[in-house]
Order: structure tokens, then sequence, then C-alpha cells
């Protein structure tokens, strides 16, 4: 319901507006009166007023002086002059401050109700523009509070090949979240790779502590260069610098390596890790994924140097921007392990886009065709599997038309992707050779100790980078899986043998029999006591059954 304010200095003019209209055919539950421009504003200021029929030539202040007042004080109420003057500068003035209507005495009643109603209408319209208004700033305020998470997921989806890089695509995403960069603005990354942590973490604190890394990058590495930091779903974690280090005087790349050695050292001391930080060097922001893969290359091949800075332009053999993109199979083969189509269909996208604009002759494609068959039977050996039995129409074979047009080459190889990973969601998929090889490194010394370093060691890989692999392929850190094949065998000697119980946990590699109680009571929910006293007697009574 709506509220009504006559304002005259004329009483009986009051009065024929307020007792000679029938207003209860209006939805106006209240209709206030004042007898001067004073008293109206005392009335507004206590009262929500919608509609204000005012007059213009009143005694102190006129009627323009208070729709002034009101514009300021009163700005959702709608005024309406009703006035015996003619004059040409009150209609000039009223029409400059916004005046509804602007009506003549002696007025007919219907006509006046009439404006009324219209009056009525526009107060309704401003309304629902106001609700509009704070709804909209209502989910603005979430959608700013969400916006750093928002802008971080964006990037770990362009990493991850779940959103194209493409320039066009990639502009309108960085337009949407009011990021101060295009597609072609430069960039740099820096990777923290978490090397070791000081003391045993399970998996929810090693996340719990990756992220205290990362909240200590943002502050001793970015500080506040324009920029974000990114961590991914495989315990990296990315710096991305918006804007080159040239064109920041106060920023060089000697200064962002001065800030990365402090912060190894910080986090060494403070949060008990072992880190390292691979700097990259200049790209475009569509080119981020080939900066962060050759920034995961320097990790994977580094096996000797820890809590070290290691910059991109130092390392000599990686390639160049401007060199004819290589097909990276071995990244293709383990998204085909993984059976993750999308990313892997997104990466052959890219490397094809990149194909077309260099000059690639038919040797070239050759070679990938050979190296793509490569991958592919790595993988069918891996499963036993027979290229027959997932390729039934023979699909591999390829004619000289394909070898020598780019967009065939695409659509060959992205069918054959899709019948392989479609084949592995079918029929379930294995761990990778490496991982295999870890695992059975695992159950061949379960009773010994040794470090994650000496198992990375068993297959040539850094121990960063084989951390992220395991718990890729298997769901488990290496810690968590190791826990779980002791305590495994543990319950199967308390089961089976009468050894004493500190026997079996020096056998599973726990010389500390407090520890190895604690474990095997978090996992199992029952003390090796418990365990073996309930188990035992179930195997006893069923031999008696037999």
């Amino acid at each position: 319901m709506y509220s009504l304010l006559v304002v005259d200095d004329e009483d009986i003019a009051v009065r024929g507006i307020v007792q000679g209209i029938d207003w209860s055919e209006l939805p106006i539950s209240s209709i206030h009166t004042a007898y001067d421009a004073e008293e109206a504003q005392g009335i507004l200021k206590e009262h929500t007023v919608h509609i204000v029929l005012s007059d213009i030539d009143m005694p102190n202040q006129s009627g323009i002086e208070l729709l002034e007042w009101v514009n300021e004080h009163s700005p959702h109420s709608v005024t309406i002059f009703l006035t015996g003057h003619a004059d040409f500068k009150y209609a000039q003035q009223a029409v400059q401050l916004d005046c509804f209507e602007y009506l003549l005495k002696p007025i007919d009643h219907n006509a006046l109700k009439e404006c009324v109603i219209k009056a009525l209408e526009k107060v309704r319209e401003a309304e629902q523009l106001q609700e509009v208004r704070s709804t909209y700033e209502l989910f603005y305020e979430q959608w700013n509070k969400q916006r750093p998470v928002l802008i971080e997921r964006l990037w770990q989806d362009v990493l991850h090949y779940r959103q194209s890089a493409a320039p066009k695509q990639l502009d309108v995403e960085l337009q949407n979240y009011g990021l101060p960069i295009s597609a072609e603005s430069p960039l740099r990354l820096v990777l923290i790779s978490i090397e070791q942590w000081r003391q045993e973490w399970s998996a929810r604190d090693e996340e719990i502590m990756t992220y205290g890394v990362k909240n200590a990058s943002e502050e001793l590495i970015l500080q506040d260069m324009p920029g974000h930091i990114v961590q991914d779903g495989n315990g990296l974690i990315y710096v991305l610098f918006y804007g080159g280090f040239e064109e920041a005087e106060e920023l060089s790349t000697d200064k962002v390596e001065e800030r990365c050695r402090a912060f190894i050292l910080q986090c060494k001391e403070f949060l008990n890790c072992h880190l390292s930080c691979y700097i990259g060097e200049q790209a475009m922001v569509w080119q981020i994924r080939s900066s962060a893969e050759r920034l995961l290359e320097l990790e994977r091949i580094n096996l000797s140097h820890t809590c070290s800075v290691i910059k991109e332009k130092d390392n000599k053999a990686l390639p160049e921007f401007s060199a004819p993109p290589q097909a990276r199979f071995a990244d293709w083969e383990l998204l085909l392990e993984s059976g993750k189509q999308r990313e892997l269909s997104l990466r052959i996208d890219e490397c094809f886009d990149q194909l077309q604009v260099c000059k690639i002759d038919y040797t070239y494609m050759a070679s990938f065709y050979y190296g793509y068959m490569d991958m592919l039977f790595r993988w069918l050996n891996k499963k036993s599997l027979q290229i027959t039995e997932v390729f039934t129409k023979r699909e591999w074979e390829v004619n000289e038309q394909v070898l020598k047009s780019l967009t065939r080459m695409r659509a060959w190889t992205q069918q054959l992707s899709l019948q392989a990973t479609e084949y592995a969601s079918r029929n379930g998929k294995d761990v990778s050779q490496v991982i295999g090889k870890v695992q059975r490194y695992m159950e061949e010394h379960l009773g010994e100790e040794f470090s994650r370093e000496e198992i990375a060691e068993q297959v040539f890989l850094n121990p960063a980078y084989l951390s992220r692999l395991f718990r890729r392929e298997t769901g488990f850190s290496l810690t968590d899986y190791l826990v779980r094949l002791r305590i495994d065998r543990a319950r199967i000697g308390l089961e089976k043998t009468n050894e004493r119980i500190s026997d079996i946990a020096l056998a599973v590699g726990y010389a500390n029999f407090s520890h190895f109680s604690k474990l095997f009571k978090k996992m199992t929910g029952l003390t090796p006591q418990e365990y073996r006293k309930k188990y035992q007697n179930i195997s006893n009574v069923k031999s008696q059954d037999r």
C-alpha cells in the first residue's frame, strides 16, 4: 500500500482533494496533509510518502523549494504540482527538478485521480527497479567475495585443458572475471615444487600445510605485484605475474630470484618443508600451458638439487617458443591411462592449433603419426591388449590424404583417442608401469626403512614429481599407501600366526611399538591385541564347525 501527502496553504483546497475524491479505489492506505513547505518536510521526515500533491505559491517556501528538498531527502517520492499560476518560469523549474506532472487549478477530480494512478505506476516501477538493484548488489557482493577462488579455478582449468587457451575464448573469460590482462599480455610463471616435508604428514595434513605454503608465497613472492597464486590438484603451486619483469623496473628477474630464496628459507624454518622454485621466461598469457610444461620438465629432470632456485633461461636444452611444437606424447599417454578424454582432446586441439601456424611438411606428419602410434602401442602393452581389440575396424591405418592434411590428421587423432579412452572407461584402468614398479618396491621392502627419495631413485624421477604422479594414479599419497600396505600385512600376521605383536610390527617396518599400535587402531578401529583376539576366535570357531 502507498501513502499520499497533500500540501496547500488554503484549507478549502486541501479538504477538496482529501474529501472530494474517492481514494478507496486506489492502493492508498494513508493521506497526510500540510499547509506549508516546512510542515510537509516534517511529515516526510517521519513517514514514508510515495505521492506528494503540492501547490507552488505558498508563504515562506514555495512548492519549487519543497521539491528541491524532496529530491534530496526523499528521492523515492513522486511530486505532482497543482497551481493557479500558468507561469512558464514555474513550469520550466518544475521540469528541471523532475516533477512528475504540472496541473493548473481548478482541475477535474477524475483527471487528478488519473494523474495519481499514473504516478503510482511510476512508484511501482521504481520499487521494482530498486528490488532488482538490491538483488544485483547482493549477488555482486557474493560474487566479489568468491572472485579470487573463481579466478584460481579459471587458471586451473586452463592449465589442465578444461578451458580453451585460444585467444578469442580466453579473452572473454579474462574480461568476465575483471582481470587486467588479455590473451596477448605478457605473463611470467614461477613453479613452486614441494620436495619433502620434514615430518610425516597424512594426506589431509599435507593439504593443510600446502595451503600454508600457498599463502606464504603470495606474501613473500607475489607481494604487491599484479598476479595470482594458483594451486593445482597435484600439489603444485604456481605464482602468476601479470606482465614481464622487464616492464616493471622494481621487479627484475634477480629480484624475483631473491624473493624465492627468502621464501625457501622461511618455509624451511617455519613450515617444516623443503621446496624449490622454478622461474620461467616471459610468455604471452595464451602460452601459459607451454610455459608451465617447460617448468614441469625442469622439475622432472632435476634429480640433484633441492631447496634451490632454478631459472628456465639457464637451461638452453628446453624448446623455444619459435620452435615447431612437438606433441607431448608422454603426457597424452598419462591422460589416456587415466581415461581423461576431455583433457586429452583439448591437448590434441592445442597441438594442432599451433601446427596450423607453422610450416609443417610431409616428414613432420609422418613423424607425428609414428610417434602417436608408438604411444598407443605402449598403452596397449601396459593393458596386455591387442590393437584389434580396441580398434576393430583397423582405424589406426591411414592413407596419403591423412598424412598430407592437418585437418584430417587432427580428426584421426581425436577419433583414436576417443575410442581408446572409451575402451579404458568400459574396461577399467590399471596403474602405469612406473607406479607398478614403485608399488612392488614397497611390498618387497616393507620391513625396511626407506625414504621417498630412495623410491624415486628406483624409477629415475624427481621425488616431488613422483609423489604427484602416484597420488594421481592411485588416489593415495606415498605415505598413506605405505601405511596401508604395512597394516594389511600386520593384520594377516595377527590373524594367521601366534608371533609376538612387537615382532609383527618390526617385520612390517615399525620399530616403535606405540606408533604401530596407534596407526593400527586408526585404520582398523581395534588395537593389535583386540584384533588378534577377535579374529583368531573367529578362526577357531570356524575350525570347530568343520
